[in-house]
């Protein structure tokens, strides 16, 4: 259902093939879900499904669509136990309605979900995966109780490195399962490392890696597990990486104050603009930040149009300790507290945008990221 898509695009669309006339709607029909029942294509198997789904499964509200306002066969569907139903043509306003309805029948289904991180670098040995690791940590310092450090560079992942982590299993595991990812599977392939949980990279390089498709499903179900997700992109470019930027809420984009590094940012920001990732999204991150070397701050945001959100010092020695150590670095240090500041700040606003969220809720006018999985059946 496009309109899905279009009203809630968080929302992680399933479709099934052919009616469930045993009401069982297997790893879908989890709490928090909504199943959109087609009585157009089958009117018959579509009223014979929708009672089986009430009665195996009465958690799973069911919306009935319905070719026009056809009286006899709402009416059907709402004594069946149908919570409610959408006509032909579908359209904004009615679909609205209907969530909100919903939301205030059944208030527990407003799912508060987690914020999605992606850090992707200018160009190649910006320190991109070092920030990603040091910010993931610091989050959880500044009060993420569930944080998630995802690498999902297919081709140079270095976290398990930089942490001493063996790759036993990585994100292809989870992403082999399609749209429907089990939580079992999901838990077997998680390590732990200081306290957060890792979805670490293959072990070798992805053939094909220009090919991969989408990393929303990944990322869709971990902010329905996790306060903040931090996902480690090795490469700017591709759909790979495009999918991840518009999945997430902050994109930030790790360069040097020096040229190179700073001319590919903007090649970065302004292919990210052709592709339809709001400029307001991306946030400029200056690692390695050495006022002899290279441009200054303001040289900076003047020539790239754009406020830096974060400037980190140059101290290899720090990042190298830390490195051996297979540690975070040390919150005392100056990038250590540089980092504690950039990790702050993102709860800070995290944390406002959550009070909007509720605000909106108890008003009964919201219902964006309300549920985390959409169900189709047909």
């Amino acid at each position: 259902m496009p309109i899905v898509s279009s009203e809630v695009p968080s929302a992680q669309v399933i479709e099934l093939q052919g009616y469930p006339l045993d009401g069982k709607l297997g790893a879908v029909g989890r709490r928090g879900m909504i199943c959109f029942l087609d009585l157009i294509t089958n009117e018959a198997d579509g009223l014979e499904a929708l009672a089986k789904i009430v009665a195996v499964m009465p958690s799973v509200p069911v919306v009935s669509l319905i070719r026009d306002s056809n009286p006899n066969l709402i009416l059907q569907a709402l004594r069946l136990g149908g919570k409610d139903f959408l006509t032909q043509p579908f359209h904004d306003e009615q679909f609205r309605t209907v969530m909100e309805k919903l939301t205030q029948l059944s208030p527990e289904m407003v799912a508060q979900q987690g914020r999605v991180i992606s850090i992707i670098p200018a160009k190649g040995a910006c320190g991109a995966s070092t920030i990603a690791l040091n910010l993931a940590a610091q989050l959880k310092k500044h009060g993420s109780t569930r944080t998630l450090l995802a690498d999902l560079d297919p081709v140079t992942g270095t976290l398990a490195f930089q942490m001493k982590l063996n790759p036993t299993f990585s994100f292809l595991e989870v992403l082999n399962q399609g749209s429907v990812i089990d939580t079992d599977i999901w838990r077997g392939v998680i390590q732990t490392y200081s306290g957060l949980d890792v979805l670490l990279s293959p072990a070798s390089p992805v053939e094909g890696a220009q090919e991969m498709g989408d990393t929303r499903p990944i990322l869709d179900f971990a902010r329905r597990l996790y306060d903040n997700v931090v996902a480690d992109l090795g490469n700017a470019y591709g759909e790979w990486t495009l999918s991840a930027a518009r999945a997430s809420d902050e994109v930030f984009l790790v360069t040097t104050n020096e040229l190179p590094a700073l001319q590919s940012a903007q090649r970065v920001m302004r292919y990210y603009e052709n592709h339809e990732i709001p400029r307001q999204r991306i946030h400029l991150v200056i690692n390695r930040f050495n006022r002899d070397v290279g441009l200054t701050k303001e040289m900076i945001e003047t020539a790239l149009h754009s406020d830096i959100y974060q400037l980190i010092n140059s101290d290899y020695e720090c990042v190298q300790r830390a490195l051996l150590d297979g540690k975070p670095i040390q919150s005392a240090t100056l990038i250590g507290k540089q980092i504690a500041q950039m990790a702050a700040r993102i709860q800070g606003a995290d944390g406002e945008k959550q009070k909007q969220k509720l605000e909106k809720v108890r008003s009964g006018g919201a219902f964006s990221g309300l549920f985390g999985l959409f169900s189709r059946s047909t």
